[in-house]
């Protein structure tokens, strides 16, 4: 399936593709990309691979025959994934197409948004002067909080909620919503049919959606944004944050599931790749 990624940028969008696509993906998601490049056209794109097992045929044949009307559509398009067969599908696919196209590695992925902001105004992102000891450090004005309806999320909530007064900060919050089904639809004999996995999934996607819209309803803010996104907790907080040029990440320092996940590697990826300040909230009473 196809999910857009906001962006802050004019003429840039960012989509993330996930499990195996099929036409009907395709006859949902086209439109609202041939409606984009209607009003904006050329644009930048970026497509972010995560879980992403390919396309059914008639699928194939969709992109392909969308690429060919559309190749002057497009400045650059950014391709991030994590598979050998995803660069190589990448560099396929510059042989048909006079769009410059390349591809990222997932830890590559602020390189993709500078290329293609390089593309969009011949500038990468602002990384600002060269501040010195007496600098007085700029405001938060954007803050977004990774939950999974955890009390140790909660209390990453609690201190985003207090930054967001003292700074006059608008509020994001951010669920990911990892995918069950997709990896079985790869076997012939399965226990169940692949249909009710795919629509667990969707439930699963659906009452996240549900809780954390009645959340952020419960704050005492004037601006909160919600976003639930398909994928692992850490692609979503990064990918997000840099479409978004966020000011501030805050999660939670422990938790058995989703985001808070964060005593292994996903806080260390969190803390070290993300382009912005980080803080991570301990429950109290926790070491």
């Amino acid at each position: 399936m196809f999910q857009f990624i906001p962006v802050t940028e004019e003429n840039i969008f960012a989509v993330k593709a996930t499990g195996k696509l099929t036409d009907a993906d395709y006859q949902q998601f086209l439109p609202q990309l041939e409606a984009l490049i209607a009003e904006n056209s050329p644009i930048s794109l970026l497509l972010e691979l995560e879980d992403f097992h390919g396309w059914e045929p008639k699928a194939a044949w969709d992109d392909f025959r969308f690429g060919m009307a559309h190749d002057k559509d497009f400045r650059r398009i950014a391709i991030v994934g994590e598979k050998t067969w995803h660069k190589w599908m990448t560099q396929l696919g510059n042989a048909f197409t006079d769009t410059s196209v390349r591809f990222f590695n997932r830890d590559q992925l602020q390189e993709a948004w500078d290329w293609l902001r390089e593309g969009n105004t011949g500038k990468s992102r602002a990384v600002g002067q060269q501040s010195t000891e007496t600098d007085k450090p700029p405001a938060w004005r954007h803050i977004l909080v990774a939950m999974d309806f955890s009390p140790h999320s909660q209390w990453a909530l609690n201190r985003a909620v207090d930054l967001c007064h003292c700074h006059d900060a608008r509020l994001t919050l951010i669920h990911a919503v990892e995918m069950t089904g997709t990896p079985l639809l790869d076997y012939d004999i399965l226990p169940a049919d692949p249909v009710e996995f795919i629509e667990l999934d969707q439930q699963r996607f659906d009452q996240s959606v549900e809780k954390i819209e009645k959340l952020a309803d419960s704050l005492d803010l004037n601006e909160v944004e919600t976003q639930v996104v398909w994928g692992t907790p850490k692609s979503a907080v990064l990918s997000y944050a840099e479409a978004q040029n966020v000011d501030l990440i805050i999660v939670g320092s422990h938790g058995r599931h989703g985001v808070a996940r964060l005593l292994g590697s996903t806080a260390v990826s969190i803390a070290n790749n993300a382009r912005t300040d980080v803080v991570l909230v301990r429950e109290p009473g926790r070491s």
